[in-house]
C-alpha cells in the first residue's frame, strides 16, 4: 500500500508550517528527525490545536480509509482522527471522528484508524485534532492508505 499523503515528512515547509498542511500555529515543527522524517510537538493546557491534511484524497473504487500517525506522550485529554466525506458537488456528506488518545504511549508507535468509505463520496479529507491537557506529544509520518 501507498502513503496517499504528499510531504508526509514535512520536508518541505511554508511559513513554518509544512507543504499541504494546516494548523493553528500551536504544534512546532522540529529540527530533530527521525527516520528522514520531521517531528512536531506539541503542549499546552486547555486548548485546541488541529493539523489537516488540505488536499482531498479521491476514494473512488475503495472500500475503507485508514489514516495513522506516529505518536508518543503523555497526560493526553484528546486526541481525534477525523475523516470528512464528499460528493461529486463537493458537498459535505458525513463526517467521523474516533479518540485516539488511550493508545497512545511513552514510546512512539503508530496509532491508526480505520474508516469505511460512504456510498456517494467521491472524495475525503482528513485531520487530527488536539484538545484539552495535553502535557507533552510528540508525533511524525502521518499516513492514508485506501482498501
Amino acid at each position: 500500500m501507498k502513503n496517499k499523503i504528499e510531504n508526509s515528512s514535512w520536508m518541505e515547509l511554508e511559513a513554518g508550517c509544512p507543504q499541504h498542511f494546516k494548523t493553528e500555529g500551536k504544534l512546532h515543527f522540529d529540527q530533530a528527525m527521525i527516520d528522514e522524517h520531521r517531528l512536531a510537538s506539541l503542549s499546552f493546557i486547555s486548548d485546541y490545536e488541529r493539523l489537516v491534511y488540505m488536499k482531498p484524497l479521491p476514494t473512488e473504487g475503495h472500500r475503507y480509509l485508514t489514516m495513522g500517525l506516529i505518536l508518543r506522550g503523555n497526560d493526553l485529554e484528546e486526541i481525534n482522527y477525523k475523516v470528512a466525506f464528499y460528493n461529486e458537488q463537493s458537498e459535505c456528506i458525513g463526517v467521523f471522528a474516533q479518540d485516539v488518545s488511550l493508545e497512545v504511549e511513552m514510546h512512539f508507535k503508530r496509532v491508526c484508524v480505520t474508516y469505511p468509505i460512504l456510498e456517494k463520496a467521491c472524495f475525503a479529507r482528513v485531520g487530527w485534532e488536539f484538545k484539552g491537557l495535553i502535557t507533552g506529544m510528540s508525533c511524525f509520518h502521518p499516513c492514508v492508505y485506501f482498501q
